[in-house]
């Protein structure tokens, strides 16, 4: 049976991730729960962790509007199957494999959430467990891990077909190519990766493959490697036997922690070429292997432990799923590391998903032993699987039937860089819809000559970074938009006096409640809280419906010590404002620091959720400690990684 591609959708239980946050992220960017230093780490890897870093999401909105409701709704997938496997990628949430069913057994091979519910653990909030994730650009689960991709159907030569998904990630400026087919032999997925770097200049680049597996008591990883850097969320990166103790036992994991498989040494000290690999299997010996080709060195394994806080995780991402880790592969021995990607480069690899099973003893013998059995097994289930060729034959033909459509963002900065005489080298197996959704008519219009003024005060449905965007915008018409935008470019990447003046600009040709924030925001980074406070105050009232200026107005009402404002600020709200998660935190927060710890501890007796806790933030049972000192956190308010 040859194999099909087809379009289907796939109902379950939804928390919809909702509309934008329509403030631009000129602040600064979301904190991962831990940073790592650079001590006793080899140059070569200090050196990566040290370049790249970026500072801020924008041009990238927040996607921060989904609560914890849910209701059936449908999930559009491609679906690629033959009489071997069913390989399930949603088209709306960057390309995520949610599924990939082997059906010679009937199990999934994959994390397969029951529903889909975000939380707040990536780079613009919103991200879900289950499948794998692709992730690209920079440290961090990728901006587009809850955007729609672009999709094609392809047609090999051999008459099988292929899946093709791509879109521009806009921080690194960089094309993402993502093919996938099935083998026509043996069970297994091919994917091949081809990211380019459009512009003459150096980029940053990163790359993890996020692979989750669900989670037994008897669930066991293998990598070929004699050592990994560990991490356990304290900063620190620590050079540890992969084998004493044996961390290869994710439900025996005490906290959360990542391992990052050191396969390049082991290699080395081998003598043998470096051939990357990594493995999940259940007592019965069944299990899912990855291997890819050397560019993809690094491979990892993550548990949430066996804490209150990792349990928590787990059930508040996929309830009744259960329990899973990820195995991931990345271009870098460890996660914090960014590489130099030249202009003009591009870089590619391949990977195969394998269903495995082995009859041996050895899968739980000791580790190297056991590593030696496991490692030969996923090598030879590897070579057996052929038709990942067929990828590379490919990789320059251009999309045929069309499936879905991603951003307009592509297209966009192509024009843009043509209209400025700078080369924009793009693939010639991608094509990128000017007028696809995703940006608005304005940034079209303005490429077109036209002021693209948008019709009265909303709030503009995108924004753009980098010299070029800015300079366009300051040969169009003046008008309270192009000054608006123009002074969110020079604050995203940190010039507040050249914001500042902007925003005034802007309020010049017409009071908005966007320009007014952004002026609050850039008076308090000045050091002039009380007038920045105050210009937050206007944005509020020509933005009443406005719960992220409330927050931002409470969090700095709070550090300047105006905690009774700070509790009027709240009182002053509708009642269905005041019962939201992130305005009740204020409440509390507000009565604590005015002294009122009773009126704090009844509203935290009253068990309510904060839907976008952030992955390592411990408000909840910070603030638990503080109204109750004697008393100990409820396991509901235990969010703690470590």
């Amino acid at each position: 049976m040859a194999a099909s591609l087809t379009i289907a959708q796939r109902t379950l239980p939804t928390a919809p991730v909702g509309a934008p946050n329509p403030l631009p992220a000129v602040t600064s960017m979301p904190q991962a729960p831990y940073e790592a230093g650079t001590d006793g780490l080899p140059e070569e890897i200090a050196a990566n962790l040290r370049y790249g870093q970026v500072t801020s999401i924008h041009p990238y909105l927040l996607q921060d509007g989904y609560s914890r409701k849910r209701t059936e709704a449908p999930m559009r997938v491609a679906v690629l199957e033959n009489e071997l496997l069913r390989a399930e990628f949603a088209l709306d949430l960057g390309g995520r494999l949610m599924r990939l069913l082997d059906k010679t057994t009937g199990r999934d091979l994959v994390y397969r959430n029951a529903i889909f519910q975000p939380a707040n653990l990536a780079l613009r909030n919103a991200w879900f467990s289950g499948g794998v994730e692709w992730n690209i650009g920079m440290r961090g689960h990728w901006p587009l891990t809850c955007d729609p991709l672009y999709a094609a159907e392809l047609t090999a030569p051999d008459g099988e077909p292929v899946l093709r998904m791509w879109e521009y990630e806009r921080v690194r400026g960089l094309i993402v190519q993502i093919d996938a087919t099935l083998d026509d032999r043996v069970a297994a997925l091919h994917v091949q990766v081809r990211v380019r770097n459009p512009h003459p200049h150096e980029t940053g680049m990163y790359w993890w493959t996020n692979i989750a597996v669900a989670q037994t008591p008897g669930s066991r990883v293998y990598a070929p490697a004699t050592h990994a850097y560990r991490t356990g969320y304290d900063g620190t990166l620590q050079y540890v036997d992969a084998a004493d103790p044996d961390v290869s036992r994710p439900a025996s994991a005490p906290a959360a922690a990542d391992w990052f498989y050191d396969l390049p040494a082991a290699a080395r000290a081998a003598g043998t070429p470096l051939r990357p690999w990594i493995a999940a299997l259940e007592p019965d010996g069944s299990g899912l292997a990855h291997v890819s080709t050397a560019p993809l060195v690094g491979r990892k394994l993550f548990v949430w432990g066996d804490t209150t806080g990792g349990r928590h995780w787990c059930d508040w991402l996929g309830g009744a799923t259960g329990a899973y880790f990820e195995i991931q592969a990345g271009l870098t021995t460890t996660q914090y590391e960014h590489l130099r990607m030249p202009g003009g480069a591009t870089w590619e690899w391949r990977e195969t998903f394998l269903p495995l099973h082995i009859d041996h003893d050895a899968r739980d013998a000791e580790w190297n032993e056991a590593v030696a059995v496991v490692g030969d097994a996923v090598l030879k289930a590897a070579d057996a699987a052929t038709a990942g060729t067929r990828l590379g034959s490919l990789k320059d033909a251009e999309p045929a039937r069309m499936l879905h459509t991603g951003s307009p963002w592509g297209a966009l900065e192509a024009e843009l860089a043509a209209r400025s005489g700078a080369s924009f080298d793009t693939l010639p197996s991608v094509r990128f819809d000017r007028d696809a959704p995703g940006a608005g008519p304005y940034w079209t219009a303005l490429l077109d000559g036209s002021t693209g003024e948008d019709a009265g005060l909303d709030a503009p449905q995108s924004y753009v970074a980098g010299e070029r965007w800015e300079r366009l915008l300051a040969e169009a018409p003046a008008s309270w938009l192009t000054h608006l935008h123009r002074a969110v470019i020079a604050h995203a990447r940190g010039d507040l006096a050249a914001a500042g003046s902007r925003y005034e600009a802007s309020l010049r040709q017409r009071r908005s409640p966007w320009a007014l924030r952004g002026l609050g925001l850039v008076r308090i980074g000045e050091g002039d809280a009380d007038t920045g406070i105050a210009h937050l105050v206007d944005a509020l009232a020509l933005a009443p419906d406005s719960v992220p200026i409330v927050l931002e107005l409470g969090a700095e009402l709070l550090r300047a010590g105006r905690a009774e404002d700070a509790r009027g600020l709240v009182t002053s709200l509708p009642s269905a404002v005041q019962e939201r998660g992130r305005v009740r935190v204020l409440a509390i927060r507000a009565a604590l620091d005015a002294g009122d710890r009773e009126a704090a501890g009844r509203l935290l007796e009253q068990r309510f959720e904060v839907p976008d806790i952030r992955e390592g933030e411990l408000s909840m049972s910070d603030l638990w400690r503080q109204a109750f000192p004697d008393r100990p956190v409820p396991e509901w308010y235990d969010f703690s990684m470590s």
